[in-house]
């Protein structure tokens, strides 16, 4: 059972919350009703009935979005450098970070020094200068009326409230049904949550870059937008992995027990139809693995290895390369991968070569899918495009963002608690959140508000996805309980569309943190949230709390099994 929150923790911490400011306050929607999640089964995904669902939005069939049309689909892309401008500065006490009255150049001639934080990581990581640029990448998808638009943003995460600070600069007429945002969650650029600041009480973002890089996605929205054109779209999958043991550590590896990875590189190509010769327009790739190859040391801003694989394919004639964040929580990433490259060296240590050589390799992977035979074509009636989408409350239960949330260090919206009564168990506040659920032609995508764990989407307690990993090593304290484990049927099962194209677009609309399966959540008992329980446990720490996968992941199932109601 998870474990509660100790008393004397809480008591301690309680007052000196309420001497902070106030958590940002919402009314709470009159349509969402408050999940009575009760003391579920640990071992069962929560059924169909034990959440409720209010679909916010259909399309097409929906009373907000038409339903007629030629069943011709349209795709526009563009993209945005959003990288920030780095100013030098003179160290001249060796503390690694500007200090007031050291040199510096001012490069944007605002007559102050632009501090930049890096995101990912631990905190105090100032930026030194640039590596290679961080975009926003937009690609709109049109059919009968319906469109919908992802913006995948080089960012470790953007929280809820960026989309209708987005949504205010684009022009109604665009006709956008559903805007989504992506952070590819990269270690490696400007903070944009205020978590990565110089220190733990310091918020992290530039604001003048947040305007920015908002200004900068409503461009790319827009000429995305306005210049679809006629496509086909090829869906095709592959699994990285090499040799027959279907060994994994090239390219990631998993931290947590049990281990389970979700190799599936998924792309989705689009080609001008209305071109001579047709020509692509752009390729989608999505894949699980965090983009933290430069590791924790570098101090540069880029888009790690995801710049090598975007470019890689770019210059193979993918046309523009959007790449997705798929399930990678718990924690899949490349710190323990050993890359090689065409020579047969090996790259284990965490830095630029590294990097470059991990995209590349995966780029390569991308290419053998979309030359597959059995890649899927489709076009007009055979590639229909439909979404659903909820908005859903999740409780905060983490006391490490609560604190964060009072000193304005997290600042998004907050809701349906008493602000006048210290924060406790019974009086804990909730997020705002959204999923959407689509499906293009043979493709299916369910997205999630944070790091989902790879087991909560497709299971693999059987080995299934652990490569030459042993599943659980059981010398670790706190080892998880297999028997303990949700049986299925898990996200992917219920999905809708053909098996090798079923994927989830991890922090996409928002940025809650790991969604950590319940049945191993553990917390430290001495300072909970703060510091991790012995054995593989660091995951709780960067989380909302027990009751969020309850929450995140039955919502998911009910807005898949939404459309197989009878």
């Amino acid at each position: 059972m998870p474990r509660r929150l100790s008393c004397s923790f809480r008591l301690f911490l309680a007052p000196l919350l309420a001497l902070t400011l106030p958590l940002w306050g919402c009314s709470t929607p009159a349509d969402m009703p408050e999940p009575d999640l009760g003391a579920p089964d640990l071992a069962t995904p929560l059924g169909p009935d034990e959440i409720p669902l209010v679909v916010e939005q259909r399309c097409p069939g929906g009373p907000d979005c038409a339903d007629s049309g030629d069943n011709v689909l349209y795709v526009g892309v563009a993209k945005r450098d959003i990288t920030p401008q780095i100013e030098p500065f003179t160290d001249t006490n060796k503390n690694s970070v500007y200090d007031e009255g050291e040199p510096y150049t001012d490069v944007n001639k605002n007559g102050k020094f632009d501090e930049y934080w890096l995101a990912g990581f631990s905190g105090g990581r100032q930026a030194y200068g640039v590596l290679d640029p961080v975009w926003a990448r937009a690609i709109a998808i049109r059919q009968n009326q319906t469109t919908v638009v992802l913006v995948a943003v080089d960012s470790v995460g953007l929280f809820w409230d960026e989309t209708p600070e987005v949504e205010k600069l684009l022009d109604k007429r665009l006709g956008v049904d559903l805007l989504m945002l992506h952070a590819t969650h990269n270690h490696e650029t400007a903070d944009t949550t205020g978590g990565w600041g110089r220190d733990f009480l310091t918020y992290g973002v530039n604001e003048e870059y947040q305007r920015s890089y908002r200004r900068a996605i409503a461009d790319a929205i827009t000429e995305a937008v306005q210049g679809v054109r006629p496509a086909r779209m090829t869906a095709s999958s592959v699994l990285v992995e090499d040799g027959p043991n279907h060994d994994m550590l090239p390219y990631v590896n998993d931290t947590r027990d049990p281990v389970v990875i979700d190799n599936t590189l998924h792309t989705l190509q689009f080609v001008d139809v209305s071109a001579t010769p047709p020509q692509p327009i752009a390729t989608l790739v999505n894949w699980a693995n965090h983009p933290e190859a430069l590791g924790s040391d570098n101090h540069l801003v880029s888009s790690d290895f995801v710049h090598h694989l975007r470019t890689e394919l770019e210059s193979k004639g993918a046309g523009t390369v959007v790449y997705v964040t798929g399930a990678l929580g718990g924690l899949l990433g490349p710190g323990h991968a050993v890359p090689v490259d065409e020579k047969g060296v090996k790259y284990p240590k965490d830095g630029p070569q590294k990097s470059e050589v991990l995209g590349r390799s995966v780029a390569k992977f991308a290419l053998s899918a979309m030359a597959d035979p059995k890649a899927k074509t489709v076009a007009g009636k055979d590639a229909r495009l439909n979404f659903r989408t909820t908005s859903f409350k999740v409780h905060i239960e983490n006391l490490k963002y609560q604190y964060a949330a009072k000193l304005r260090i997290f600042r998004r919206s907050f809701c349906c608690y008493d602000e006048g009564r210290p924060l406790s168990d019974e009086n804990v506040p909730s997020a705002i959140t959204k999923v959407a659920y689509l499906n293009l032609g043979p493709a299916s995508i369910i997205t999630n508000p944070g790091e989902l764990t790879p087991e909560l989407f497709l299971g693999g307690y059987g080995g299934e996805h652990k490569g030459t990993y042993d599943l659980v090593d059981y010398m670790r304290p706190n080892a998880p309980n297999l028997a303990m484990a949700p049986k299925g049927p898990y996200l992917v099962d219920l999905m809708e569309g053909d098996r090798a194209h079923r994927m989830t677009f991890g922090l996409t609309f928002d940025f809650l943190g790991y969604i950590v399966p319940r049945y191993t959540w553990l917390l430290d008992e001495r300072k909970p949230y703060f510091d991790g329980a012995p054995g593989d446990h660091y995951e709780e720490t960067n989380s909302v709390g027990p009751r969020g996968e309850a929450e995140i992941v039955g919502t998911m199932r009910q807005l898949i099994l939404d459309g197989k109601k009878p």
